[in-house]
């Protein structure tokens, strides 16, 4: 798994920006990035779990980006995606890979399109949502 910096971190901030942010989170004075205005922090996103309390991690399946999901406590078993909507304190929100590396999680407030988005905030999917979920590909090199 490649190593890819965090959407807020050093490597994202621009040079002599204020701290113009708050995580929706937890409150935390953030760096303003423009393409994320409502990003929740580094810590949040750790905090970032299903419907039933499982808590996820989002990793890059390969060196040059996508996106993968699995829960903490089952590391053999990752699913590719383009996003995946979750619970971060209890609030809906959408986790994407980040522009330049990293994932970034935002206030999930529209509806899902596209395929292959992953819908992990409730126990009963939609239609609509079965079908884009429909067939996610495991990452190469973990067991099924």
């Amino acid at each position: 798994m490649a190593k890819v910096p965090e959407v807020g971190t050093s490597a994202w901030r621009r040079e002599g920006g204020d701290d113009d942010h708050f995580c929706p989170g937890c409150g935390t004075r953030q760096q303003l990035v423009a393409r994320y205005p409502w990003y929740f922090c580094a810590d949040c996103l750790k905090l970032a779990e299903d419907h039933q309390g499982r808590r996820l991690v989002f990793q890059s399946p390969a060196p040059l980006g996508g996106m993968s999901w699995r829960y903490a406590d089952a590391p053999e078993r990752a699913v590719e995606c383009a996003a995946v909507v979750c619970l971060i304190r209890n609030r809906e929100v959408i986790v994407r890979e980040a522009r330049f590396g990293g994932f970034v999680a935002e206030p999930y407030n529209a509806p899902l399109r596209g395929h292959n988005i992953v819908r992990l905030s409730r126990a009963e999917q939609s239609r609509e949502n079965r079908t884009t979920t429909a067939g996610p590909k495991p990452v190469p090199g973990t067991r099924r």
